[in-house]
């Protein structure tokens, strides 16, 4: 798949487990190297939202860049949006259950921001959105998911790969994408960066993780 040695694939600026292990996944050895770009932007409804996640995504693949020179790195942002409402990370406990009981029995958009920058310092950008069915939550479900501190390092203060509180119940398009990283795009604009050769990418990587939910393979972003 790869045209250079896995020793120096691609670096990761980005902390999310759930990113790292998705491209572990598909066989990419990683450095991990978070950003350190506050991620508290400020969105509206009257931005162009996805525009606004794949800047958020270059910025934080341009601040690795700059101190990881030569080398293939990618970032990525993921917003949940519900109605006029961007919904980032939950800070804390009443946080976290006002975004669970805004999202309980609702639709909503996630859209996620993926940057590529080659080791010549070109980047590339995409973004991806996936409509998401939350089911109806008890608010005793709620006060025990948010107690467990789930919620605090995940946009919209969920998991779709949370088994034990499942809270989806239909999405379209890319599970992979709720998780935190589209594959399918993701290796797309790889693939553009000439990290990977065209003949050599998986094909519906993202169709065929519609069903890690029901898997072990995906954990905890």
């Amino acid at each position: 798949m790869f045209t250079r040695t896995l020793s120096e694939v691609l670096i990761l600026a980005s902390g999310s487990p759930r990113r790292a292990e998705i491209l572990s996944g598909a066989g990419f050895q990683l450095d991990v190297v978070p950003s350190g770009i506050d991620e508290k932007k400020l969105f509206s409804a009257d931005m162009d939202l996805p525009c606004a996640t794949e800047y958020l995504a270059l910025s934080k693949a341009k601040s690795v860049s700059a101190i990881r020179l030569n080398r293939y790195v990618l970032g990525a942002d993921t917003i949940v949006v519900l109605g006029h409402r961007v919904l980032g990370k939950p800070e804390s406990a009443v946080e976290a259950t006002a975004m669970l009981k805004a999202l309980s029995d609702r639709n909503h958009e996630v859209i996620t921001g993926v940057a590529v920058i080659d080791p010549m310092g070109n980047s590339r950008t995409t973004s991806v959105r996936t409509l998401v069915t939350i089911r109806g939550l008890e608010n005793d479900e709620i006060a025990k998911y948010v107690a467990s501190e789930s919620p605090y390092d995940k946009a919209g203060g969920y998991g779709i790969q949370d088994r034990s509180f499942a809270p989806v119940t239909s999405y379209d398009d890319c599970y992979l994408n709720v998780v935190g990283l589209p594959m399918c795009a993701t290796l797309e604009l790889l693939q553009e960066s000439e990290l990977l050769r065209s003949d050599m990418l998986p094909r519906n990587i993202c169709h065929g993780h519609k069903n890690l939910q029901a898997s072990e393979t995906v954990v905890g972003e």
